[in-house]
């Protein structure tokens, strides 16, 4: 079971979660601020350097214009890209032009389920089909309704959905969305997907969560061997 740690902001908490045993981590930066607690350039580039090298190096962005994230990743690169604004604001089509520009690099597709309502009233498969030519990896995560970027919120939603969208698709799916030490082994079991994602839920539950030292050692190390022993 894979285990990706996001909201890292310091090379120390990079190598602290890798050492719990997370093998992704994942850093939200950009030259354009979208997101609260978003790194600059110079920033992401110090942690995807300073981490052990058996980590894999995860790039998030909310923007969705290409030119725009081609310069971030001219600046830092990631071993994965992690589309997680408006899906709708970048086609399959301009995904693969990225991927054009930046050979070698991983596509990681944030894919929106609405909590509170039904599969058939949402858009998340057809999603999958749109972009699983396109994508190395799904995340599948919580999105608000009125919120354009996915995820990050610490909500949960139906635990079913993501189960036939790992059904439904051979690309690997990793599950997130208000999971935590107690209810991630349930997930896992439910799901059967490839990996996990935690941020808000192994973060500080106090002043210091708005902090570059943001993760909190006792939460991740919880969070890991829960799924890790799941």
């Amino acid at each position: 079971m894979i285990v990706q740690i996001y909201g890292i902001r310091t090379v120390e908490d990079a190598r602290m979660v890798v050492g719990m045993g997370a093998e992704h981590i994942g850093v939200s930066y950009g030259h354009v601020k979208h997101t609260p607690g978003q790194l600059t350039c110079e920033q992401a580039k110090e942690i995807f350097e300073g981490v052990q090298p058996e980590a894999v190096r995860i790039g998030l962005t909310c923007a969705t214009d290409i030119d725009e994230i081609s310069e971030d990743l001219r600046a830092a690169l990631p071993d994965v890209l992690h589309l997680s604004g408006d899906i709708d604001g970048i086609s399959p089509e301009q995904v693969a032009e990225l991927k054009g520009r930046f050979p070698g690099l991983k596509i990681m597709q944030a894919l929106p389920v609405l909590a509170g309502v039904p599969i058939e009233e949402q858009k998340v498969l057809d999603y999958v089909r749109s972009y699983e030519g396109v994508s190395d990896f799904f995340l599948i995560d919580t999105k608000a309704v009125d919120a354009e970027d996915i995820g990050a919120t610490g909500l949960t939603h139906d635990r079913s959905i993501d189960r036939v969208i790992v059904e439904s698709t051979d690309v690997p799916c990793i599950i997130a969305g208000g999971l935590d030490e107690k209810n991630v082994a349930d997930a896992i079991h439910e799901t059967h997907p490839y990996g996990v994602d935690s941020f808000t839920c192994t973060n500080y539950a106090d002043e210091r969560a708005n902090t570059l030292r943001c993760k909190d050692p006792e939460k991740v190390e919880a969070f890991v061997k829960a799924a890790k022993n799941a």
